[in-house]
C-alpha cells in the first residue's frame, strides 16, 4: 500500500508545512511552551546540541549504512533512524525494530555437562540462587560455565544473571547481558512481555551505567512499542528522553516521513501518530492538520483529537474528572488564533459527517474537548449512531456472548457528559435475543478496514475509549 502520509509530507507541500511551523516559534515562545530543538531556551538548547553531538556520526553513517538505496531520505527520518538505533544497535531484531527475540543459540549446547552437572541442572541452579536472592553466587556459576553470548540468549539465563548484577550495583556488565537478542523457547509463554521486560531492564541498566546513546535507544523502543500489556505511554521513558534533550517530536515525524521500503521505522507509523497526538501543542498544528488530510484514516482520526486536544478550552461548569472518560493526558489551554480555531474546527466537522465510524468518533472527542455550546446538537445526533462493533467478552462465560460496543455513541455520550448530559450508549456483554435487541437498527463496523494498513498497529491509548474507538488497532501487535 502507497504511503500517502510520505508523499504529503515530503512532496513540495513539505516547504509550506516548514514554514507554517517556523512561523508558529515566535508565538510558541511567547506563550511559554519550551518547544524543543535550535529554539529551545537554555539549558534545553544545550541538552538538544549534545544529543546532536553525541549521534552526529551515526546520522551522517545511516543510509550506509542501512545499504539504502531508495529516495533521499528527510533529515528527520536520519534523525529517527539515528536515535532509535536503526542503523547501529546490534541487539535489535530483523522481523521488527523493537524485537530482541531473534536469537540464535545454535552454539548453546542443550545437552551435556558443564562442572559435572547437566545444562539444565545449571541453569536450574542459578535461576534458584537468583530467586533466593543470592545474586553474587548465581553469577560467579553462570561466569564459570556460560559464555556471555550463551548467557544472553538463554531467556532463562538472561533474566538470573542480568537482574542478578543489577542488584549487584554492575550496570555496566548487566546491560549487554539484558540487551542481548535471545531465543523464545517453547518455556516462554508471553514472548512479546519478555521482549518488553528484558527492554525495560536494559533501558534501567544503560542509565544507570552512564550508556546514554543505548539508554536513548531503548527508551524510544518503550515510547514507542510499550508493550502488548501495556497500552498507555512509558511516562519513564519519555520523562528520560525530554529530560537529556531528545527532540521526540522530530522522532515521531522522522517516523511518519519514511518510506515504506525503510526497515523497521514504517512499522511504528501509528504509533508515531498516537504519540503525536497525545503530545499536541501549538508546534505540532501544521502536522496535525496535515494528518487530519491524510487518506489514511487511522491517521486521520487520531490527528482530530489532537486537534481536539490542542483546541481544548475550559468552561466555567466543568466537573473535576469530566476529561478523564476522554483522554489520558493533563489537559491545557492554548492561546489559539480565530483563524488556527477555524482551520481546526473545520476538520473536526468534515470528520464528523464521514461515513467511517472511527472519524465520528474522533470527532465527537474533539468537539466535548473543544466545549463549544453550539456542539450539544451535533453530539446528541452522533449519540444515536448506528454503528457498532462486535468482539468476544475479557472474562470466561458463555460460548454464545459476543461484546457489542457502538463507538461513536460512546465518544458522544462521554463528550456530552461535560455539559452535564446522561446518555447511555448501549452495549455489554450479550447473547441470544439480548445481544440482537442490541443489534438491531444497528450497523454492523466489525471488519471495516478501509483506507487502514492491515501491516501496522499502535500499543498505546491516547483516550479511555480507545479500546472500543481504535480497535482492533490498538493494543495489538504486527
Amino acid at each position: 500500500m502507497p504511503n500517502y502520509l510520505y508523499h504529503r509530507l515530503v512532496s513540495a507541500g513539505m516547504l509550506s508545512l516548514i514554514a507554517v511551523s517556523l512561523s508558529l516559534f515566535p508565538l510558541v515562545a511567547a506563550r511559554g511552551l519550551a518547544p524543543a530543538g535550535p529554539f529551545a531556551p537554555g539549558p534545553a538548547r544545550s541538552a538538544t546540541r549534545e544529543v546532536m553531538n553525541l549521534f552526529s556520526e551515526e546520522m551522517q553513517q545511516a543510509p550506509l549504512k542501512l545499504k539504502w538505496h531508495g529516495e533521499r531520505l528527510t533529515e528527520d527520518t536520519i534523525y529517527a533512524i539515528a536515535l532509535t538505533g536503526l542503523s547501529w544497535e546490534p541487539a535489535w531484531g530483523k522481523e521488527h525494530l523493537f524485537s530482541l527475540a531473534w536469537g540464535d543459540c545454535r552454539k548453546v549446547p542443550t545437552l551435556g555437562k558443564r562442572s559435572g552437572r547437566s545444562y539444565s541442572a545449571l541453569v536450574g541452579q542459578i535461576q534458584r540462587d537468583y530467586e533466593n536472592h543470592n545474586y553474587r553466587q548465581a553469577v560467579s556459576l553462570a561466569s564459570a560455565n556460560f559464555s556471555l553470548d550463551e548467557i544472553g540468549c538463554d531467556v532463562n539465563l538472561k533474566e538470573a544473571v542480568g537482574y542478578s548484577l543489577l542488584a549487584m550495583g554492575q550496570p555496566e556488565r548487566a546491560f549487554p547481558i539484558l540487551a542481548a537478542p535471545f531465543e523464545p523457547t517453547h518455556s516462554v509463554f508471553n514472548v512479546a512481555e519478555a521482549n518488553r521486560r528484558f527492554r525495560e531492564a536494559a533501558f534501567e541498566a544503560a542509565t544507570r551505567a552512564g550508556l546514554k546513546k543505548e539508554a536513548i535507544a531503548f527508551a524510544l523502543s518503550l515510547l514507542l512499542e510499550p508493550g502488548q500489556d501495556a497500552p498507555h505511554l512509558h511516562q519513564r521513558a519519555l520523562r528520560y528522553l525530554e529530560q537529556e534533550g531528545v527532540d521526540i517530536d522530530r522522532v515521531l515525524l522522522g517516523v511518519l516521513q519514511a518510506p515504506d521500503r525503510l526497515r523497521g521505522l514504517p512499522a511504528y507509523e501509528y504509533a508515531a501518530t498516537d504519540l503525536l497526538a497525545y503530545r499536541a501543542t501549538p508546534r505540532l498544528l501544521p502536522f496535525l492538520l496535515h494528518l487530519a488530510n491524510s487518506d489514511d484514516v487511522y491517521l486521520r482520526s487520531r490527528a482530530v483529537i489532537g486537534l481536539g486536544i490542542l483546541a481544548y478550552q475550559p468552561r466555567p461548569d466543568d466537573s473535576p474528572a469530566w476529561a478523564d472518560r476522554m483522554v489520558l493526558r493533563p489537559l491545557r489551554e492554548y492561546g489559539l488564533s480565530a483563524g488556527e480555531r477555524r482551520l481546526i474546527d473545520r476538520e473536526i466537522q468534515e470528520a464528523a459527517s464521514s461515513d467511517k465510524y472511527r472519524l465520528r468518533a474522533a470527532a465527537a472527542l474533539a468537539l466535548g474537548l473543544v466545549g463549544e455550546e453550539e456542539s450539544v446538537p451535533l453530539l446528541q445526533k452522533l449519540a444515536k449512531d448506528r454503528a457498532y462493533v462486535l468482539s468476544t467478552p475479557d472474562v470466561l462465560g458463555s460460548s454464545r456472548a459476543r461484546r457489542i460496543q457502538f463507538p461513536v455513541r460512546m465518544a458522544a455520550a462521554a463528550a456530552l457528559a461535560r455539559y452535564g448530559l446522561t446518555v447511555d450508549p448501549g452495549g455489554g456483554d450479550l447473547s441470544g435475543k439480548a445481544l440482537e435487541q442490541a443489534k438491531r437498527g444497528g450497523k454492523d463496523e466489525t471488519n471495516d478496514r478501509r483506507n487502514l494498513r492491515r501491516d501496522v498497529a499502535s500499543q498505546i491509548y491516547v483516550t479511555p475509549l480507545d479500546v472500543a474507538t481504535a480497535a482492533p488497532l490498538t493494543a495489538t501487535r504486527r
